[in-house]
């Protein structure tokens, strides 16, 4: 049934801004090279995703996973949580570009769907331009937000292509480099936690999600994940200290 653009992480913001000069020029521009970036779209209007989280703001979409089943058809995983999440099976028999809908409810606020639909051209778009994308994609009130690695010039021709096919689009956030989880003074499992907080939005203003529903995502108790989410804030605290301590020394 739908047309919808494939898209998110974290909490949608509004979109519309540019590309700016300062993000992701200098990214290759200055000699720095590639870099990830964090995008943000707003979804095409003719397509099912906007439709549907338009008409329930309060629902977030997570697209997992995605793949090609013919040239013209896409098969997603797709996780719908909060207001609306468990009326997409009977409104998706609405839209034209949806051609199969499969169905797993996880708990009280959360269903797990397949959905094979035509095309969009987001997808289109994105693969003209040989962007890689990665998941999750978090979809919420028509915006997408995504991330994924390239080079300053890279981005910007694909933002304007997606901007004049389909609408607003601009990054919001640069990272050119990765730091391991050992200099954010981060045990692994903490750094595992971490890293399913962000990708969840709880660290998003305000936040996408509460401790006890990210406690029964990870499936764990609220108390312990509580207590590891008070710990890691302390050590990424203490570590932003020292790295900012560090860029005084001086050698000789």
């Amino acid at each position: 049934m739908p047309t919808d653009q494939s898209s998110l992480g974290g909490r949608p913001t509004v979109p519309g801004k540019r590309l700016p000069r300062s993000a992701a020029s200098t990214a290759s521009d200055s000699g720095e090279g590639y870099a990830l970036f964090r995008i943000v779209a707003q979804l095409g209007k003719d397509s099912w995703g906007y439709r549907f989280s338009r008409n329930h703001p309060g629902c977030r979409l997570e697209l997992l996973d995605r793949m090609e089943v013919e040239p013209d058809l896409i098969l997603v995983e797709v996780r719908m949580m909060g207001p609306g999440a468990f009326e997409w099976a009977q409104e998706s028999q609405k839209e034209p570009g949806v051609v199969h809908v499969e169905s797993h409810v996880e708990d009280a606020r959360t269903v797990l769907y397949r959905v094979t639909f035509r095309a969009p051209r987001i997808h289109i778009i994105t693969r003209q331009h040989q962007v890689l994308i990665h998941y999750p994609i978090i979809i919420q009130n028509g915006v997408s937000q995504f991330e994924t690695f390239g080079t300053g010039p890279q981005m910007r021709a694909y933002l304007e292509d997606l901007r004049g096919r389909i609408g607003p689009s601009h990054v919001s956030a640069v990272r050119r480099a990765h730091l391991p989880a050992q200099s954010l003074g981060l045990s692994p499992a903490q750094d595992a936690i971490f890293r399913d907080a962000v990708a969840m939005g709880y660290f998003q203003s305000p936040r996408g999600i509460s401790v006890t529903e990210l406690a029964e995502r990870l499936g764990r108790s609220k108390s312990t994940i509580s207590t590891a989410l008070a710990k890691i804030q302390q050590r990424l605290a203490e570590s932003a200290l020292q790295l900012d301590l560090n860029s005084y020394k001086t050698t000789s």
